[in-house]
C-alpha cells in the first residue's frame, strides 16, 4: 500500500516542534536535498513495517509516490539507499536533541531536563514515532553484516551520543566538577538504559511506560555515577 508524501512526513517529523532540518537558499539543491529526504523517509518507514527484506528501490519508488527509477537516481545500490536512511535518520535524531538543548531555559518544562528526554523516549515508543524506533532496530541488525553500513550507524552513534553529553552536562548540578570522565559515564548508562527500553518498544507495540517512572530512572543513573566519581576522587 502506498503512503501519502504528507503520511510518510508525519510519520518522520521531528519530535518536538517540527521544523526543516536542513537551510538551504539555491532552489535547485534545495528540491534534490528535499527528493532525498522523502526518500529516505519511505525507506525507513518499509524498514520499519516490512524488515530489511521488505526494502528496494523500486518499492521506495511507490511508498514514496515518486516515479518509478527515482529511487535508483539518488541511491544507485541499496547499501547507498541503507547509507542514506541511516543518515536522515541521525539528522531527525539530532534535531530533536538540538530542540530540547534549546528548551533547557524555558518555561516548558515538559521538553527539557531529563523529563524531556524521558517524554523523547516515550514518544519513540508511540505512533507515528515508533517508525523510526523499529527502523533504528532493521538498521543496527543489518549493520552486523556489513562493514560499510556498521561505519554508518557508528557515526550515527557518536553523533547522537555528542549531543547527549552536552545535554548532560547541561544538567550538573551547580558546583559540580565536570570532568569529561563522569560525563562520558553518565552518557554511556543513560544511552544504554534508552536503547534498552527502545528494545521493548520494538518486541511489543502494546509497551507502555511511565514519563515520570522513566525521568526518575534517569536522574537516579546521573546521580548514582556522580556520587560514585566523586566517592572516588576524594579517596
Amino acid at each position: 500500500m502506498r503512503a501519502s508524501k504528507d503520511g510518510i512526513a508525519r510519520t518522520h517529523r521531528q519530535l518536538l516542534l517540527p521544523s526543516k532540518l536542513l537551510s538551504v537558499t539555491n532552489p535547485r539543491k534545495y528540491n534534490a536535498e528535499q527528493r532525498r529526504r522523502e526518500l529516505c523517509d519511505a525507506a525507513l518507514e518499509l524498514l520499519a513495517n516490512d524488515g530489511a527484506r521488505g526494502l528496494s528501490h523500486p518499492k521506495v519508488d511507490r511508498h514514496a509516490g515518486m516515479p518509478a527509477g527515482t529511487t535508483s537516481a539518488y541511491y544507485r545500490t541499496r547499501k547507498a539507499l541503507l547509507i542514506g536512511a541511516a543518515q536522515r535518520m541521525s539528522d531527525l535524531d539530532a534535531a530533536d536533541l538540538t530542540r530540547m538543548a534549546e528548551l533547557t531555559d524555558s518555561d516548558d518544562r515538559r521538553f527539557s531536563g531529563t523529563l524531556g528526554l524521558a517524554t523523547m523516549v516515550v514518544m519513540s515508543g508511540q505512533p507515528p514515532w515508533l517508525t523510526r524506533t523499529k527502523a533504528r532496530h532493521e538498521l543496527v541488525a543489518l549493520a552486523g553484516r556489513d562493514p560499510d553500513l556498521a561505519r554508518t550507524i557508528g557515526e550515527v552513534a557518536e553523533r547522537f551520543e555528542d549531543l547527549q553529553r552536552a545535554l548532560i552536562t547541561q544538567w550538573q548540578p551547580a558546583g559540580t566538577d565536570l570532568d569529561p570522565a563522569l560525563i562520558d559515564d553518565q552518557a554511556f548508562a543513560v544511552s544504554r538504559f534508552i536503547t534498552g527500553v527502545m528494545g521493548d518498544f520494538v518486541r511489543n507495540d502494546d509497551t507502555t511506560y511511565d514519563v515520570a517512572h522513566l525521568d526518575s530512572v534517569i536522574q537516579a543513573i546521573l546521580e548514582g555515577i556522580r556520587d560514585s566519581f566523586q566517592r572516588a576522587t576524594r579517596v
